[in-house]
C-alpha cells in the first residue's frame, strides 16, 4: 500500500473542529489504497477533548507519531482548561504572536522536521499532505519537503493571511508572515483550499500563482457517521428545537440569536415554552450572563460540550440548525466544517451570516433561511418563520444533489487523484508536466 504522511499539528483527542479533515481524509485513504502515517503533536491541553474522535483513529489503525511534549498532556488525563472569555483568549493568544511566528504553535516546527525525518528514513513516504492552521504544519512540511524532495499537497482550511484569527501587531509580522508562506508555496506540488476566497486570496498576494495552480475541496461530512448516529438513541426533544454546534470563537457569537429570541417572546409570548435553542459545546461565563441578560434562559439548552457522536445525534434531534458568521476582517474566507455536517444532516438550516464563502455554500441546499448575522429582528422574523412551517409539517428539504457534493469519501478520492498524479510524474516537472525549476517562481 502506498503511503502519505498526513502533517498536522491537530489532531483527536482534541476537541476541534479543525482535527475532523486530517481524520475523516486518513479514514478514507485507507480505502483508496493509500496508508495514512500521522505527524502530529502531543497536546498539554484544551478547553475539549472527544475521546470518541480518538477512539476512532484507533479502531481504524492509523499509525500516529507525537512529538513529545512532556508526560502531563491531554492524552495522560490532564485536566481540561476553563473556557475564557474571548476578549481574554483573543488578548492571550494575540500577545504570543508578537514574538511566535506563524502563530503560537512555533516551537512545533523543529519538533515535526525532526521526527518527520526519521518517520521518512523509516517508512516509505510517498507523499507529504500537511493541513491547517496551524501553519506550522505547513513550515515544518515545507522543510521536509526541500531536505527529501518528495511531492507535497498544502490543504488551507482557512487563510494564512486573512483569517478572522490572524493577527499582525506591527508591519514586520505580517512580512514575515508573507514570506513564510511564499517560502511553503515555493516548494509545493499542489494547493487546496477549502472555498473560492481563500484561493483568490493567495492568487492576489503571489503573481506567480494562476489559478489552475490551486483546486478546491471543501470541507466533509461523513456518510456513515450520520448512519451511526441514526441507529443511536437521539436526546429526547419536548419543544420545536434550533440548535447550534460547535463553539463561540471569533466571529461566531450567540448573542443576537439570544436577542432574537427575546423579540420573538415578546411579540409572541405564546410561543415561549414552546421553542428552545439547543446549544451543543461549551458556553463562557460572559454568553451565560447574555442568556441571563435576555431572559431566555428557560429556552436555552446546553448539554455542554459532547463527543461527535453525540453532536451529530443532537442535529438529528434537532428541527432547525442555526448557523453564523459575525461581521468583522476574516467573514469572507469563513466556512467551517460544521457547515459541512449542517448539510449531512439534511436538516433546514437559519444562516445569519455576512457576503461571503459560507453564504455562497449555503444558497443551494434549498432548506435554508438567509438574514445578517447582527440583525436580531431579522433572526427573530425567521424563528418565528421556521415555526409556523413546522406546525404545518412544511419545512423545507435539502438539495440532495448539493449535500452529496460534500461527501468526504467522494472529497478523498478526488484528493488521492492527485496524489496518483504527483507520485507518477518526475520530480523536475510541476503538476502540468511542463519543466521548470522551483528557484524561479
Amino acid at each position: 500500500m502506498k503511503k502519505v504522511l498526513v502533517i498536522t499539528y491537530d489532531f483527536p483527542p482534541l476537541g476541534k473542529g479543525s482535527v475532523l479533515r486530517p481524520l475523516k481524509f486518513s479514514k478514507y485513504f485507507l480505502r483508496n489504497d493509500w496508508e495514512p502515517v500521522i505527524l502530529t503533536s502531543t497536546p498539554k491541553t484544551y478547553y475539549f477533548r472527544d475521546e470518541y474522535l480518538l477512539g476512532e483513529a484507533e479502531k481504524l489503525g492509523l499509525k500516529i507519531f507525537r512529538t513529545k511534549d512532556g508526560k502531563n498532556n491531554l492524552l495522560t488525563g490532564r485536566k481540561l482548561k476553563d473556557l475564557p472569555n474571548e476578549a481574554s483568549r483573543i488578548r492571550s493568544r494575540n500577545i504570543s504572536r508578537y514574538r511566535k511566528l506563524p502563530d503560537e504553535h512555533s516551537s512545533w516546527i523543529s519538533k515535526a522536521v525532526k521526527l518527520g525525518s526519521e518517520i521518512i528514513e523509516s517508512d516509505k513516504i510517498e507523499i507529504l499532505y500537511a493541513t491547517g492552521p496551524s501553519f506550522t504544519a505547513l513550515v515544518a512540511a515545507g522543510e521536509l519537503k526541500e531536505k527529501y524532495k518528495i511531492p507535497l499537497v498544502v490543504d488551507y482550511q482557512d487563510s494564512w493571511l486573512h483569517s478572522s484569527e490572524s493577527y499582525f501587531p506591527m508591519g514586520y509580522h505580517r512580512l514575515r508572515n508573507m514570506k513564510m508562506e511564499q517560502e511553503v508555496l515555493k516548494v509545493s506540488d499542489e494547493v487546496i483550499t477549502t472555498n473560492r476566497r481563500i484561493k483568490e486570496y493567495l492568487i492576489e498576494e503571489y503573481d506567480y500563482l494562476k489559478h489552475e495552480d490551486i483546486n478546491i475541496i471543501n470541507h466533509g461530512y461523513d456518510e456513515e457517521d450520520f448512519r451511526i448516529a441514526a441507529d443511536g438513541r437521539l436526546p429526547e426533544k419536548p419543544k420545536m428545537r434550533f440548535s447550534c454546534v460547535g463553539s463561540f470563537f471569533d466571529l461566531v457569537s450567540p448573542r443576537y440569536f439570544f436577542e432574537a429570541m427575546k423579540i420573538v417572546f415578546e411579540r409572541k409570548p405564546e410561543l415561549r415554552g414552546k421553542i428552545e435553542l439547543c446549544i451543543i459545546g461549551g458556553l463562557s461565563k460572559e454568553n451565560l450572563k447574555l442568556i441571563q441578560k435576555s431572559n431566555v434562559s428557560d429556552s436555552v439548552l446546553n448539554p455542554g460540550y459532547v463527543t461527535h457522536m453525540d453532536a451529530l445525534r443532537y442535529m438529528l434531534a434537532s428541527d432547525v440548525l442555526w448557523f453564523t458568521v459575525g461581521n468583522g476582517r476574516g467573514e469572507e474566507v469563513v466556512s467551517p466544517v460544521r457547515l459541512a455536517e449542517y448539510f449531512g444532516s439534511r436538516k433546514p438550516i437559519l444562516a445569519a451570516v455576512p457576503d461571503g464563502a459560507a453564504k455562497q455554500l449555503l444558497k443551494d441546499y434549498d432548506a435554508v433561511r438567509i438574514c445578517q448575522p447582527d440583525e436580531p429582528g431579522e433572526i427573530a422574523a425567521l424563528i418565528i418563520e421556521y415555526y409556523g412551517l413546522n406546525q404545518k409539517r412544511m419545512m423545507p428539504a435539502a438539495n440532495e444533489e448539493h449535500v452529496r457534493k460534500f461527501s468526504i469519501d467522494k472529497m478523498t478520492y478526488q484528493l488521492v487523484r492527485y496524489f496518483e498524479f504527483l507520485r507518477d510524474i518526475p520530480p523536475e516537472f510541476d503538476i502540468k508536466g511542463k519543466q521548470v525549476r522551483r528557484e524561479e517562481l
